[in-house]
């Protein structure tokens, strides 16, 4: 009976798993598992060119469809794990199904953090991770439009750029005295800063 390794996660780390795998020669049965309808992705285009509409969907991709195919990949894509049974090592998918391992590897990546303050249930506010967020947010980045972004980090500061490149009134809210002030030094977050402010972003 072939082992099965089920991967839990359709990104950058289970692309490169499906690869590392398959060039050590494991020869078992590989099921990938991804909540989105896409084959595993790019995400830092999300808050740059994809957003700008400067990309498409096909560019995003890290791995055509004919990888997965010659590399044997089941993948069960629009599809979420419900619930883990280790002792048992099965899994209860939301289609109803339950999927077996002899090896499970997470690579689920990180969540949004949500706001908890009232409002934040509104129309009108989206997050940014993935991309049904983006293309939502697509529709909004439009000339004469107002946006708010809440975050100074790098993927504030770059929806932030597109929007000022749209002629869309723009303010960027931080919590900390200056903008990416946990990845850059002072002086790179001035230039930046001042940058932004150039391009007519609050």
């Amino acid at each position: 009976m072939p082992e099965t390794i089920v991967i839990a996660g359709a990104g950058h780390a289970s692309s490169q798993l499906i690869a590392s795998l398959r060039q050590h020669e494991f020869d078992g049965r590989i099921v990938l598992v991804g909540e989105e309808p896409y084959l595993p992705y790019q995400r830092p285009p999300l808050s740059k060119t994809f957003l700008a509409g400067e990309s498409s969907l096909d560019e995003l991709y890290l791995r055509a469809d004919e990888f997965y195919a010659d590399a044997s990949v089941e993948l069960r894509l629009n599809t979420r794990i419900e619930s883990l049974d280790r002792a048992a090592k099965t899994l209860k998918l939301n289609d109803g199904d339950e999927l077996g391992y002899d090896k499970l590897a997470l690579t689920t990546g990180s969540r949004v953090r949500r706001l908890p303050i009232p409002g934040s249930d509104l129309a009108g506010i989206y997050y940014l991770r993935d991309i049904a967020d983006v293309e939502q947010i697509q529709t909004h980045v439009r000339n004469g439009a107002r946006v708010v972004i809440v975050g100074g980090g790098y993927i504030g500061l770059e929806v932030a750029a597109v929007c000022a490149t749209r002629s869309v009134d723009t303010v960027v809210l931080e919590m900390e005295s200056r903008v990416m002030n946990r990845v850059v030094a002072p002086v790179v977050s001035s230039f930046y800063q001042e940058r932004h402010a150039a391009e007519g972003v609050r």
